[in-house]
């Protein structure tokens, strides 16, 4: 049996491990690409978290980070000469924060590398990502997700040592979410736990920690949206496997859709997660039985029919509902289906025609 994982160099897990950050860090200028909302903590612990390094903020990014907004932020590295790219956020922050960090030795724009029309040189820059949520896995993965928004496509940057050097987990950034970013990013990691799972590029040991994953967010995530501090402990810890975990495997037919189809709805990319997940279940578990009942069986379920009802009725009780309230235009249609070719769909445990496709996205929308 062969692995190869691509994960930070320091991953630490706890309660005020982000105070840590002083310590591991280079010395010379840092550049926090910050979500909105992380921007005053970082303020009230600047000297705490970096010492007496000289450090500029980059913030209000977009949940979709747009390939100039990554531009800006590679020049503001530049300006101050930076040592260090820190993400301190969400998936959009900590994205954006290792597109920065890949791309601070290179002078063509972002677009070019996100096109594939250049290859970017090994990481001049260190990195660290400090989620605020608990859901993405971003800390831990080995690419970014960007948006163009000239041409509307969603997709991921991948160049050489895109995975941070330091992720720091600290359930204390995620416990102050809103209840709303919490079920939302919640969702999220329970389908990356899932499609981790049965994904066609899964090995013996993404499955184990996968299925823990869905295991421990099942019983923990709803608690976790009431801000449960035990709850919350283990819906980070979660999240995090899942990074671990999808970063080898892949994901699926979920995350194929759901990236375009936020493109052009603004979805919640949870959210879409949440509500594609249904669907797509009960579609591959008819091609595909025998994966969704080892992962039944792994995460302590009898059947893939109970594993799946649990799903939907966290769903519900998260308030996120079974379909959304708008159907698509034929052109919309057209994108999404159009779009989900991605590394996420080609990962699917069953291939699917646009026909087909089409019938998910059918029975998720009015």
């Amino acid at each position: 049996m062969q692995f190869d994982f691509s994960l930070p160099s320091h991953i630490d897990f706890g309660r005020q491990v982000r105070f840590k950050l002083a310590s591991l860090l280079p010395d010379g200028a840092v550049l926090v690409i910050a979500g909105k909302h992380s921007v005053s903590r970082i303020e009230k612990e600047k000297t705490q978290l970096f010492g007496t390094r000289s450090v500029r903020i980059f913030s209000g990014l977009l949940p979709e980070v747009p390939l100039a907004a990554v531009d800006i932020a590679r020049q503001m590295a530049t300006e101050i000469n930076a040592a260090s790219i820190v993400g301190i956020g969400g998936g959009s922050a900590i994205d954006a924060a290792k597109a920065v960090a890949a791309l601070f030795a290179e002078s063509a724009p972002t677009a070019d590398f996100f096109y594939g029309k250049r290859q970017a040189m090994p990481r001049q820059v260190a990195l660290a990502a400090l989620p605020t949520t608990a859901g993405t896995g971003a800390e831990v993965t080995a690419n970014a997700v960007l948006h163009d928004d000239a041409t509307n496509v969603k997709q991921s940057l991948r160049t050489p040592g895109m995975a941070p050097d330091i992720a720091l987990v600290d359930p204390e950034l995620v416990e102050s979410a809103p209840q709303s970013v919490m079920a939302a990013s919640g969702m999220d990691a329970l389908t990356q736990a899932i499609e981790s799972f049965t994904s066609c590029r899964a090995d013996a040991l993404t499955r184990q920690i996968a299925a823990v994953a869905v295991k421990i967010l099942l019983e923990n995530l709803e608690a976790a949206v009431h801000h449960e501090k035990s709850a919350v402990d283990a819906v980070s810890r979660a999240s995090l496997l899942t990074g671990i975990a999808f970063s080898r495997s892949g994901l699926g037919a979920v995350h194929g859709l759901a990236h375009p189809l936020g493109c052009v709805r603004q979805v919640p990319h949870g959210v879409a997660c949440a509500v594609l997940l249904t669907a797509v279940l009960d579609a591959n578990a008819k091609r595909a039985p025998q994966v969704y009942r080892d992962l039944s069986f792994a995460s302590g379920f009898a059947t893939g029919e109970e594993l799946f009802a649990a799903v939907a009725a966290l769903r519900k009780r998260l308030g996120i509902a079974e379909k959304f309230d708008f159907a698509l235009k034929d052109q919309e249609r057209r994108f999404i289906i159009g779009h989900s070719r991605s590394g996420s769909m080609k990962c699917n445990i069953v291939p699917y025609t646009d026909e087909e496709l089409g019938a998910i996205l059918d029975a998720v929308t009015l």
